[in-house]
């Protein structure tokens, strides 16, 4: 009895060419792409003061992996890095005028004499 030889698709064992670095790439940038997404409708929601940081975290977290797998990192993850850090800024200043525009209230609250014993 002969069995028949089997062709170019074995079912089993990796297809030839498969790298495993190149799937593992592909996941980091699909992934860097969905935190590009999110930070972006954290803009328009209102989150960004927490999507900004998180971004900015898991780009450098994106940046050092494909460093140690010895590829450069693609453009979501510079990208992803760049809107991090202008987010990070921009709620930084804003949360800071905040402040400043409270202490200014408060400061003329009470050198009016609202709140002065009569």
């Amino acid at each position: 009895m002969t069995y028949p030889t089997q062709g170019p698709n074995v079912p089993y064992g990796t297809p030839p060419g498969y790298d495993p670095r190149m799937a593992r790439a592909a996941q980091l940038a699909e992934s860097a792409r969905n935190w590009l997404i999110i930070c972006g409708v954290g803009w328009f929601v209102g989150f960004m003061w927490i999507t900004g940081p998180l971004a900015w975290y898991q780009a450098n977290q994106f940046a050092r992996d494909f460093e140690t797998m010895g590829l450069a990192p693609p453009s979501e993850v510079t990208n992803l890095r760049l809107l991090g850090i202008v987010t990070t800024i921009f709620v930084a200043v804003g949360m800071f005028i905040a402040m400043a525009v409270f202490a200014a209230v408060l400061v003329g609250v009470f050198s009016f004499g609202a709140f002065a014993p009569r």
